[in-house]
């Protein structure tokens, strides 16, 4: 291979590409050891030589087959004839039967097959020094060096060949390189048309032929639906047809008149019937007749199989007495027909559409034999959101008719638009694509206003020029072309002009002259206007130079022939893929649709681009003298646009996520689905991610927020149609962010209001829990004093004091001091109190002290070895850590302060002198089991701000008089009920009985 990588070099007979490659072939139940033997002795034998004597050319090397065929030949002269006169009909007979045996070895031999194939377009050179007419006449090496001293390149060789005059004498003819590049090319041909031509399944029709059996008919997976040129197609196409002298509007006009005679109906009925313009008022009209006279529903059900062969016979008689109906079913070839008009649904598939069936073939699993299954009801199982494909008998008749045409007419075929001369252009075309969507700056859609010929109103872009010629063609009634022009936006003047002339019933010639012919001479009329009103768009155009310019959209049969059929993506896969150039793709769109691959549209609105853009060329235009656009080549191109998926007959919402995410069938997801080739597959099914807003104009969008808040949320529809819908989107978002934050603000607060109430009722429970061991700790207290024969007449509950003590209020719980820190008093000072305490208490109140105080000693000294080892004997307070509910308690209960251990040892030295004095006085009062009791582990409440002299403490302590017997307690006041307009005085608690 040259450094130009466009020159393959073929060695000799030990090379795989060469005719003497040792490789047997089979033909005619014969083999031969390669293409040479093969050649050889089909030359020998078409000069009469016996078989048995080409057993021995057989039998000799690949390189010794020429002078075997010549020494046999010379021995089996034919009479009259020598090797001069033989050697016209020797050369050539040898090149076509060496063409041949490689055309069988391609066959036979896969390894040849990708070889040859991996070449691409290279130039073939066989490189045999000993046969100058199939080769080069050069070895491999010595050709290289020849070329590079004589400085030649692949062109000028290519030129050689072809033309003996001005070769270099010791070039060959280079023959075999010739057969093996021309079989190179016969192989991309055979691929490129077995993936262009469409596999058809053999599907059993409505009818039943002579044998009873069902007529067979071919349908593919391209599914046309009967309306914009093929819609007088339909049943419901106002057309006259004359069957046995008589004259009907239409074919539904023919079958409900058969249904009234067969059900004896009178005259007034028949003219009722025949006054009804629109052929799809026809089962409204009867069926209100029929409801007027009483006439029984069993008896309708039973003509109900007669009216389908009366339907069945007027479409026979309706396409075969028109040629041109004729042409337009056999133009649709094998595609898959379907009726979506509102009429019988037995007959029609009005609750579908032709978009949801390209959506379906879009899977893997669905073609046009299951798509035919379901709408027939021939499927074991149809899916619940499936079920309403039904009837469809109008596309599947048609599809029966068109089977019989084409047996009898194979080539003959119409195409649906007005032939376009596409020799100038595709001379002059470049390989390079320029893709364009419908958000380009050439498409009839695009908003630029432009003034008509000689005057006129301004039209906010082409779409309303062509919508306005198409009013002025149809004879449009004010209402409808009132309705198609009173609104700015170019595409809802598109799709409302589709809308009306679907609805409209005109004649055949005048809609037949629509679509073919007037609509694309309008527009071009209008873009043509467009371009020159608006230089930046004229020179965009011109731009492209010779580039072939493609509408990119989803194929419709209403625009079957304007666009391309499918996305641009899909568009360049699939053409490197199948291998198509621009002049070959531009040949595929200007056949007919019954030759074109399935799915791939005419490009007419591409043509007419390009044929605007040769116009202005020769009208001396130049680029350079124009303005420019000023915006990116995406902008220009409308690339990646949402309107690849946009049907003109449909309303378009280009911020629908199904615009970017949605699938349908096309040339290329139909080619992988069929090959099963996963790479092919991906790339078919690959979809774009919904864009993002990516700047907004806030100072809109707060003035929209506001305005809503000052309506009070109710926005009339005036006020919205002047908002973008990027405005309203951001406004939306606004009010959603909103709401957001105070679904989170009450959330918050709901979460704030539990945690409260539940720190609440914690702090409830704990303080309640205080109050009752305050209010036990008080009455162990009084108890104490009095004696200790009270103690065993303790009440059962505790907010009842005892005999002789005043009753406890929880007012009076209320005012007990709060704890103190925990601070350890001097030895001094404790020494004092105690001393005090025994003076001011007597005998009894100093036995039960030191009662105490050795119960406190002897805990203090079992714990100070511990607390010695965990941090020192300074303080038992430190390292020590109390529980929630011991602290909520302390709160309301001090305890008693704790020191060290040098006060405990002088407080054990006090309580020894105490036990001293009072003797055994203690054991005497206080029962035994109650010095342990958990009552003596606490001492009484302290405040700061009480008289703590003896006086004092004299004053507060009973006499110290022997009790023998309590005295009976006195019955509890029972309290009056609390009025309920009184409010509690502050600090006081409410008990459970009056809670």
């Amino acid at each position: 291979v040259q450094e130009s990588g466009e020159i393959v070099l073929i060695g000799n007979e030990s090379d795989i590409l060469h005719s003497g490659y040792s490789h047997a072939i089979s033909e005619g139940g014969k083999r031969y050891p390669s293409v040479n033997h093969y050649a050889h002795s089909q030359i020998l034998l078409s000069l009469g030589i016996d078989e048995t004597k080409l057993l021995d050319l057989l039998a000799v090397s690949t390189r010794d087959v020429p002078n075997k065929a010549r020494d046999l030949l010379l021995e089996n002269m034919p009479s009259g004839h020598d090797l001069n006169s033989l050697s016209s009909y020797l050369s050539t007979s040898r090149h076509s039967y060496t063409m041949q045996g490689l055309r069988i070895r391609v066959h036979q031999d896969k390894a040849f097959e990708r070889c040859l194939m991996e070449t691409s377009q290279c130039l073939l050179i066989v490189c045999d020094s000993r046969d100058k007419e199939l080769g080069i006449g050069m070895e491999e090496q010595t050709f290289a060096e020849w070329i590079n001293r004589e400085r030649v390149d692949a062109e000028q060789i290519s030129y050689w060949m072809m033309n003996e005059i001005g070769r270099p004498q010791n070039l060959g003819a280079n023959q075999l390189g010739y057969f093996l590049m021309w079989l190179r090319h016969e192989i991309k041909d055979a691929k490129r048309a077995s993936m262009l031509k469409a596999r058809c399944a053999e599907l059993d029709g409505i009818s039943k032929d002579q044998h009873e059996k069902p007529v067979q008919m071919s349908v593919n997976d391209q599914v046309i639906s009967l309306t914009g040129v093929f819609r007088p197609l339909s049943n419901y196409f106002s057309m006259k047809l004359e069957i046995k002298g008589d004259v009907y509007r239409s074919v539904e006009h023919y079958a409900y008149e058969k249904l009234f005679i067969s059900l004896k109906l009178d005259d007034k009925c028949i003219e009722k019937l025949n006054t009804t313009v629109l052929p799809i008022h026809i089962p409204v009209v009867a069926q209100r007749l029929f409801e007027k006279l009483k006439i029984p529903q069993s008896t309708i059900d039973s003509k109900l199989a007669k009216l389908d062969r009366w339907r069945q016979s007027g479409m026979k008689h309706k396409l075969g007495s028109n040629d041109y109906l004729k042409q337009l079913l056999l133009s649709t070839g094998n595609a898959l027909l379907v009726d979506f008009a509102e009429g019988d649904p037995a007959w029609t598939c009005a609750s579908s559409s032709e978009a949801e069936l390209q959506r379906l073939l879009a899977k893997d699993y669905v073609d046009a034999r299951k798509l035919l299954g379901w709408m027939r009801e021939k499927e074991d199982k149809v899916p619940f959101r499936l079920r309403h494909l039904c009837g469809n008998k109008t596309g599947v008749l048609l599809m029966e008719l068109r089977e019989r045409m084409a047996s009898a007419d194979n080539q003959s075929r119409i195409p649906l638009i007005s032939h376009l001369d596409l020799s100038t252009l595709s001379s002059q075309v470049s390989p390079h694509v320029v893709c364009f969507t419908a958000e380009s700056v050439w498409h009839p859609l695009y908003p630029a206003e432009i003034t008509p010929l000689g005057g006129g109103r301004i039209l906010p872009s082409p779409a309303h020029y062509v919508a306005e010629k198409a009013i002025k063609f149809y004879s449009l009634n004010k209402l409808d072309a009132e309705y198609v022009m009173e609104d700015k936006s170019s595409r809802v003047c598109w799709q409302r002009l589709h809308e009306v002339l679907r609805s409209t019933s005109p004649d055949l010639e005048k809609d037949t002259q629509w679509w073919m012919v007037k609509r694309h001479a309008v527009m071009k009329e209008a873009l043509s206007l467009m371009l020159e009103q608006h230089p930046p768009l004229l020179r965009a155009l011109l731009d492209t130079h010779d580039a072939m310019i493609v509408y990119c959209a989803r194929f419709s049969s209403m625009e079957a022939e304007l666009s391309i059929g499918m996305r641009e993506s899909d568009l360049r896969a699939w053409l490197q893929h199948v291998d198509v150039d621009t002049k070959h793709l531009m040949e595929l769109c200007n056949r007919p649709l019954a030759f074109r691959p399935p799915y791939l549209g005419g490009n007419r609105l591409g043509f007419i681009l390009m044929e605007l853009r040769r116009e202005f060329v020769l009208r001396g235009v130049f680029p350079s003298t124009l303005p420019d656009l000023g915006i990116g080549a995406d902008a220009i191109l409308g690339s990646d646009s949402a309107t690849e998926s946009m049907l003109c007959d449909v309303e378009f919402d280009v911020m629908d996520e199904w615009n970017y995410t949605g699938l349908w069938i096309n040339p290329l997801l139909l080619l992988a689905k069929e090959t099963g080739d996963k790479e092919l597959l991906a790339a078919a099914t690959r979809t774009k991610a919904p864009p993002r807003m990516v700047s907004l104009d806030e100072e809109r969008i707060t003035a929209i927020v506001d305005d809503f808040d000052a309506m009070g949320g109710k926005l009339d529809a005036s006020y919205l149609s002047e908002c973008a819908p990027e405005e309203l989107r951001g406004a939306m978002m606004r009010l959603l962010q909103r709401l957001r934050g105070l679904m989170v603000r009450a959330d918050l607060q709901q979460a704030e209001m539990n945690y409260v109430t539940r720190e609440v009722t914690t702090q409830m429970q704990f303080s309640r829990r205080g109050l009752e061991e305050a209010l036990a700790h008080a009455k162990h207290q009084t108890l104490m004093r009095e004696g200790g024969g009270a103690m065993m007449m303790m009440p059962e509950r505790m907010d009842i004091p005892p005999p002789g003590m005043p009753p406890i209020t929880p007012q009076s719980l209320l005012n007990l001091p709060m704890r103190r820190e925990r601070s350890p008093q001097p030895p001094q000072q404790m020494q004092q109190q105690q001393q005090m305490m025994m003076n001011a208490g007597g005998g009894r109140r100093a036995m039960a002290g030191g009662d105490r105080e050795e119960f406190r000693t002897n805990r203090y000294d079992n714990g100070r070895n511990s607390n010695m080892q965990q941090g020192g004997g300074g303080g038992g307070q430190q390292g020590r850590r109390r529980s929630p509910e011991r602290k909520l308690r302390g709160d309301l209960i001090p305890n008693t302060p704790r020191g060290g251990g040098q006060h405990q040892h002088q407080q054990h030295q006090h309580q020894q002198h105490n036990n001293s004095r009072g003797g055994g006085g203690n054991n005497m009062l206080m029962p035994p089991h109650h010095t342990n009791s958990p009552s003596h582990r606490r001492v009484p409440y302290r405040d700061e701000n009480r008289d703590r002299s003896p006086q004092a403490k004299r004053r507060r302590s009973p006499s110290p008089v022997a009790v023998v017997e309590p005295t009976k307690p006195a019955p509890p006041k029972v309290k009056a009920p609390r009025p309920a307009d009184e409010q509690l005085s502050d600090g006081e608690i409410i008990d459970s009985d009056e809670d």
